[in-house]
């Protein structure tokens, strides 16, 4: 007897689903505890001070990413998820030039961001190439009174 194998879909909803749980995790952390959190994203130095604000700036952007991913899941259309996977990991991606672009370590760069990326845009393509398209529903005409238009005064 053969079990079946998870579907394309199965595969990247389950991989949403960690993605959103642990982006969630990863933004309240920076607003929990943003200065124990900042060496890990890979920056040569961190804001302190009056610039650690941008810090809980990261964690918000964290916090809300888990959500819209959330909430779509909630929703249940997940080519609608594919989608907003792929637009999603031009945020891991940017995080990672930034890294580079600031002297930050390579290994960090790609071994978390750049990893990020790549596990974001596969959750999305495999939500993609196991949905189907939904076919649009058409706009229902205006419904005009038997004796046509009539001017109010």
């Amino acid at each position: 007897m053969s079990a079946k194998l998870p579907s394309r879909t199965t595969i990247g909803t389950a991989l949403a689903v960690v993605g959103a749980v642990f982006i969630g995790y990863i933004g309240m952390s920076y607003l929990l505890a943003p200065q124990s959190m900042a060496p890990s994203f890979g920056l040569p130095s961190w804001p302190r001070g009056e610039g650690a604000g941008f810090l809980a700036v990261k964690g918000i952007r964290d916090v809300v990413s888990g959500l819209v991913i959330l909430a779509i899941l909630v929703i249940g259309n997940r080519r609608v998820l594919g989608w907003v996977m792929l637009a999603m990991a031009l945020t891991p991606f940017g995080d990672m030039i930034i890294v580079l672009q600031s002297g930050g370590a390579p290994a960090t760069a790609f071994g978390v961001h750049g990893a990020t990326a790549a596990a974001v845009i596969l959750a999305g393509s495999l939500l993609l190439s196991g949905s189907r398209p939904q076919p649009a529903t058409p706009l229902a005409a205006p419904q005009v009174p038997r004796g046509g238009l009539s001017r109010s005064a």
